[in-house]
């Protein structure tokens, strides 16, 4: 595990507002505004029905075709949560509400809080941990500065926070992938960032009944920013088509593959190509290079299959329509700090990559977007409107990126 140390513990605590805010990238001058949702009792009946009515792995026999699920949020653990466990329940039941939710991915995790993950699903899941940053103040411990010494052995966890990935049944060994991207780290402005972080994907084989050995799941978090020249994307490009490299070889011995977490690109090439890398050559517009398929994506169902509320947005042009199968699309995965306004657009920066899908017609997924209804932060709703604020008119949510669910039907060989 690479380390940043040999700085100056008051420089860090000094910058550590700075930090605070460095790590998620706002994305709000990107694409579009997010959607209404329907409401948490429709979604639970389509939930059910769904549930009810696909095969599920512990009587998958060869040639099945059964429905994998998996779930990512960037849940700002630090900036957002101060590294505290008081609000994860509400994670908790995001997570239980999407039963089986087979693969979990999570970034911006304090340690503290990978703890609480991994005791609280004892017996049902298993966690892993990989740190973005040894050395970060806003996870509980303000004072980090024993761990930018020379000794690892003297680290306290308090100051760590990365992505974790977990799996509902047994993990398998760690693969640790690295992605690059860690030289000349800079902000919007194109000043050096004082804390650099570690990019690793953290990927795992994880045996689920009925499909053991079949399936690997990656949690994912790539460089954040956007700089005038450009720095920043390219090292993100560079990353993802690192990363797509490093899992051909998983897919070429028939695992099903799934990528989730927070890539800071957006989906359309005309954007940027950061992502050709996972998008398979027949996905409109552009087209890519990848073996992936992306979970929200031209479907006109919503993420429950109920119908569009309203339909999945397919910019830029031209439309994502007939025939086309599959598509760079999809719903906002980020949240703004303040109610929307008509010129104020949102942007899809997470994903969840599946490797393998038997149809398009299979494939869905789409963001919960988490905001408080009161101030005391005890309930969820995904509707801004609904939404608690602060005293400076701001929305109050448990992350400023989404929760978002996905699901591929895959075949059991």
């Amino acid at each position: 595990m690479m380390r940043i140390r040999g700085i100056l513990a008051a420089f860090v605590v000094a910058l550590s507002v700075v930090l605070m805010a460095g790590l998620a990238q706002s994305g709000a001058d990107r694409l579009r505004a997010d959607r209404a949702a329907a409401t948490d009792t429709e979604r639970a009946a389509t939930e059910t029905k769904r549930t009810a009515t696909e095969p599920t792995f512990a009587d998958a026999g060869a040639g099945t075709r059964v429905q994998l699920r998996a779930v990512t949020f960037n849940m700002c653990g630090g900036m957002c949560n101060n590294g505290t466990t008081s609000l994860l329940h509400h994670i908790e039941k995001e997570i239980n509400d999407f039963a089986p939710a087979h693969l979990v991915m999570l970034q911006e995790v304090c340690y503290s809080q990978f703890e609480w993950f991994e005791s609280t699903y004892a017996g049902t899941y298993e966690f892993s941990f990989t740190p973005l940053l040894t050395n970060y103040p806003s996870c509980g411990a303000s004072d980090c500065s024993v761990n930018m010494d020379s000794d690892p052995g003297n680290d306290d966890k308090r100051c760590w926070i990365g992505q974790v990935l977990g799996a509902r049944g047994a993990l398998g060994a760690k693969d640790e992938i690295p992605l690059g991207g860690e030289s000349y780290q800079i902000d919007s402005e194109g000043d050096p960032l004082p804390l650099p972080r570690t990019f690793n994907a953290l990927c795992h084989d994880v045996a689920l009944t009925g499909i053991a050995g079949k399936v690997k799941g990656c949690s994912v978090h790539l460089r954040a920013w956007d700089d005038a020249n450009g720095v920043s994307d390219r090292a993100r490009s560079a990353q993802a088509a690192r990363l797509a490299s490093e899992l051909d070889a998983d897919i070429e011995a028939g695992k099903v593959v799934v990528v989730g977490g927070d890539f800071n690109m957006v989906p359309q090439p005309n954007k940027g190509p950061g992502l050709d890398s996972f998008y398979r050559p027949e996905t409109a517009p552009g087209g890519g290079i990848g073996r992936f398929y992306e979970a929200d994506t031209t479907d006109t169902r919503d993420p429950d299959g109920t119908g569009p509320d309203p339909a999945l947005w397919t910019l830029p042009d031209p439309d994502c329509v007939a025939p086309a199968k599959t598509c760079r699309s999809g719903q906002s995965t980020t949240l703004d700090l303040s109610p929307l306004k008509d010129d104020q657009r949102n942007s899809k920066i997470d994903h969840i990559f599946f490797s393998e899908a038997t149809t398009t017609d299979s494939l869905s997924g789409g963001p919960r977007p988490l905001y408080f209804k009161d101030a005391a932060r005890t309930t969820l709703t995904q509707n801004p409107a609904e939404a608690a604020k602060d005293s400076g008119g701001r929305y109050l949510k448990l992350s400023d990126h989404t929760f978002y669910r996905g699901w591929a039907t895959v075949t059991v060989s």
